[in-house]
C-alpha cells in the first residue's frame, strides 16, 4: 500500500474515542514520533485535562490547550483558539490529543461549526480512533461507529488495534477486519495500525517503563539508565509500528 495523503497538503490528525484509558494519548505519542522523525513541521496540542500525557513527553514539545472554564465547564470559545492556531499554520502537520472528558463537547463543535469541511480546505483530515480489547472492546467499537456515522464524508478514518487489553475479536472469533463494523464502513476506514500484544516480562515491559517514564524512543537509545536488550526489544516494536505509519504518510 502506497502513501495515501494529497502532497500538497499538510496534515491534521485528531485522536478521538468517547472511553477513556484506550490508548489515545499513546497513539499520539507514536505518531508524534514518526513524523519527528520525518523530519516534518508538526504542531502537537494536548487538550486533556485529566491526563496530560502528550504534554508531559517533553521531546514532543506539545502545547497544552484548556477547554474548560473556571468553574470546570467546557468553554467552546476554546475550541475556536484551537482552530485559529491551525488555520494560521497550514505549513505544519498537527497532533491533536482529545480526552474523554471533552469527547462529546467536540463532537458537538464539530458539527455546529462544519469544522472538517473548514479544516479539508488546507489540511489531509485524519481521524484517529482507538480501539480496545477487553471490557472495553464494545464501548471503543461503538465509539468508532458513532463516528463513522457522523463523519465518514468528511475525513479519513484510521483504527488503532490497541492489545493491550486484549486481543480484538467478536464472539465467533473474527478478528476487527472480519467484524462487521469494518466490512460494512471499510470504504470509510484509510487504514488500520495494529499495536500487537507484547510479552509482558520484555517488550510489554520496556514499553511501559518507557510510557512511565515520558521518553521517547531516540531518548531510550541514548539513555544510560536502560539496559542494551531493552534498547534493542523497543528498536525492534519502533520498528513495527513506524513502518506501519510509512504507509500511510
Amino acid at each position: 500500500m502506497s502513501a495515501l495523503k494529497e502532497k500538497t497538503k499538510m496534515d491534521f490528525n485528531l485522536i478521538l474515542q468517547g472511553k477513556g484509558g484506550v490508548g489515545k494519548s499513546y497513539s499520539a505519542s507514536l505518531l508524534a514520533q514518526y513524523l519527528l522523525t520525518k523530519s516534518q513541521p508538526l504542531i502537537s496540542v494536548d487538550t486533556d485535562p485529566n491526563n496530560s500525557t502528550l504534554y508531559s513527553i517533553k521531546a514532543l514539545k506539545a502545547k497544552f490547550l484548556t477547554l474548560f472554564d473556571e468553574n470546570e465547564r467546557i468553554d467552546e470559545r476554546n475550541f475556536d483558539a484551537l482552530m485559529e492556531l491551525a488555520m494560521s499554520n497550514t505549513d505544519k502537520n498537527f497532533i491533536i490529543d482529545n480526552g474523554a472528558t471533552s469527547f462529546l463537547p467536540l463532537i458537538e463543535y464539530i458539527k455546529e461549526n462544519d469544522v472538517f469541511q473548514m479544516l479539508s480546505e488546507n489540511f489531509n483530515v485524519y481521524l484517529h480512533v482507538p480501539v480496545t480489547g477487553g471490557q472495553a472492546q464494545d464501548d471503543t467499537l461503538n465509539g468508532l461507529q458513532q463516528l463513522i456515522n457522523a463523519y465518514a464524508n468528511n475525513v479519513k478514518f484510521i483504527v488503532w488495534i490497541n492489545e493491550y487489553y486484549g486481543k480484538i475479536q467478536d464472539t465467533q472469533n473474527n478478528t476487527f477486519e472480519n467484524m462487521e463494523v469494518y466490512t460494512k464502513n471499510k470504504k470509510s476506514i484509510t487504514a488500520v495500525l495494529h499495536l500487537h500484544a507484547q510479552n509482558e516480562k520484555t517488550f510489554g515491559r520496556d514499553i511501559e517503563e518507557m510510557t512511565k517514564a515520558k521518553l521517547t524512543f531516540a531518548e531510550i537509545n541514548d539513555h544510560p539508565n536502560f539496559a542494551l536488550m531493552t534498547k534493542q526489544r523497543l528498536k525492534i516494536y519502533q520498528k513495527d509500528v513506524f513502518e506501519q505509519l510509512a504507509l500511510i504518510f
